[in-house]
């Protein structure tokens, strides 16, 4: 539940000297499903929902939720400041938005090691492919891998 909250907040794309349309393109709420990779066991996730709003100088993930075999979860809002192609949460660039891609990463201690969020989004028509992973440091298999396909509702 906190951990797509985190992943959200991120990234590390730069893009200079373009310009930049804004991530209204993700607006709407999404349905769909998944596939979650916990430790080396998959689980399909039955239903995955996601609840974006977006101005030309925000982008805020609304609410959302994972219904999969083995766990739930549940996302909570998080907004972010849009410009220029960057996202921004607070003063720190946390992401980047393309055209119809957005993509955030993230880094955080977490106990004696360090642990590294990944998210990834692009729009294609009214299908939106959604994908997310976190690793430790050292790891080079990710902790979790998702994926999912999801279709905009409105």
């Amino acid at each position: 539940m906190r951990s797509f909250t985190v992943s959200i907040l991120c990234g590390f794309i730069f893009l200079c000297g373009k310009a930049f349309a804004s991530p209204e393109t993700f607006s709407g709420t999404w349905s769909g499903k998944g596939t979650y990779i916990l430790h080396g066991d998959m689980t399909q996730c039955s239903q995955f929902q996601l609840v974006f709003s977006a101005t030309d100088s925000s982008f805020t993930f609304v609410s959302g939720n994972r219904s999969c075999e083995k766990h739930e979860e549940v996302f909570y809002k998080v907004t972010m400041t849009y410009k220029n192609g960057g996202l921004f949460f607070g003063d720190q660039r946390v992401g980047s938005y393309d055209g119809n891609y957005l993509q955030t990463a993230f880094s955080m201690p977490d106990g004696n090691s360090t642990r590294h969020w990944r998210m990834s989004m692009r729009r294609q028509g009214d299908h939106l492919i959604y994908e997310e992973s976190r690793t430790m440091d050292g790891e080079v298999t990710p902790m979790i891998s998702f994926a999912g396909l999801l279709i905009r509702q409105n």
